[in-house]
């Protein structure tokens, strides 16, 4: 099945049927997608979508129903990082509304933050009409090659009886799994262009949506979790390693109640602060060069380090040799695959220090 074939959904959108331009369907998308606000910094490539977003206000003004603000910040850049706050502060997906050229290449900064820190946004491209791209047209960009290399997925719409649907899959990856930014590159001439609005469809990604369904199914066996609570029984100072995948995943519940069982002090990254009240007695608060001494001193002391959600990266365990020295015993539970401090395992791996015993693989879909 190609990736652009269109999955049919049910009927059922007051709106299915109607005619309409693919900068209303645009705005149509993200007022089904729950977007209370869109950030954006306009231009010529991405007007008909403006006009769009303004009718779209106008006409919920009159019947009396929400409207979606449009926040102009001072350029592209601040539009990716007050989308990607947004993001942060709700939980949901930001949207940013930029155009072609320098406007899409000034929110390559945002995006590739959002990466950095799993922020689920949308950064919406105008571009120059599709006769026109690969022909250096004024503010033309390669957006799809530049963001290719930061961004979770970028599409490129030029089959605009498909913009619906990619607009409606750009949401569902933007918010799954990992979260992260995923742009969506739309020539001007498929803005203007009208056709049918479904109300429904996505983009078929079988590939994304069988690992996601891999991974909401990945779970401890019995014999691995036996081995987890041997190892925490022979621990005399195991600590709790938590990172901003605990946040994402919504186990900060989970983490605080698995701490205060077994009495286990928790240290976090910075994304991870949260994950456990820092007011608790258990909380040793933020590791790594830029945390807490005591943090640090933890880490080095323990002899059992639970991570979860985190990725050991080189704010963290900057010397990877002298990282957790004495812990016997390192249980790593996460969604990504390790960076290469730890030694290229698989991210759902429970793994122990040199000298110890292999112990076998086990995963959790944490982050």
């Amino acid at each position: 099945m190609s990736d652009t074939v269109i999955q049919p959904r049910p009927a059922g959108h007051p709106l299915a049927g109607h005619r309409m331009s693919g900068a209303r369907m645009i705005m149509q998308v993200l007022a089904d997608e729950g977007v209370r606000a869109i950030f954006g910094y306009s231009g010529g490539a991405i007007l008909p979508t403006y006009d769009a977003v303004f009718l779209y206000n106008e006409q919920q003004g009159r019947t009396g129903e929400p409207q979606i603000p449009l926040i102009v910040p001072a350029n592209e850049q601040g539009a990716g990082f007050m989308a990607a706050g947004y993001a942060r502060a709700t939980g949901q997906v930001g949207v940013c509304l930029v155009t072609s050229g320098p406007g899409a290449t000034n929110t390559v900064t945002p995006v590739r933050d959002c990466m950095a820190d799993s922020v689920p946004i949308v950064v919406i491209c105008g571009q120059v009409a599709r006769a026109a791209i690969g022909t250096d047209a004024f503010q033309e960009a390669p957006v799809p090659s530049i963001m290719g290399a930061v961004a979770k997925h970028i599409f490129l719409v030029t089959d605009p009886e498909k913009l619906e649907a990619t607009m409606r899959t750009a949401f569902e990856i933007a918010r799954t799994g990992r979260p992260g930014p995923v742009v969506i590159d739309v020539p001007k001439d498929v803005q203007n262009w009208e056709g049918v609005f479904h109300g429904g469809g996505m983009l078929p990604i079988p590939g994304y949506r069988r690992r996601m369904t891999e991974l909401s199914e990945r779970a401890l066996e019995a014999r691995e979790a036996a081995l987890f609570f041997e190892m925490l029984g022979e621990s005399q100072r195991p600590l709790i390693y938590a990172g901003g995948g605990v946040i994402n995943a919504n186990a900060a519940d989970a983490l605080t109640e698995f701490a205060l069982a077994f009495s286990i002090p928790v240290v976090t990254t910075l994304m991870g602060i949260g994950a456990l009240d820092t007011t608790h007695p258990l909380s040793m608060r933020m590791l790594g060069m830029h945390g807490a001494a005591f943090a640090n001193y933890a880490v080095d002391d323990c002899d059992f380090l639970i991570a979860v959600g985190s990725r050991f990266d080189d704010r963290v365990a900057g010397v990877p040799a002298k990282f957790a020295r004495n812990a016997r015993r390192i249980a790593h539970l996460d969604i990504c695959k390790p960076s290469r401090h730890t030694g290229g395992a698989r991210a759902s791996r429970v793994t122990t220090a040199p000298g110890s015993p292999n112990s076998p693989s086990s995963s959790a879909p944490t982050r």
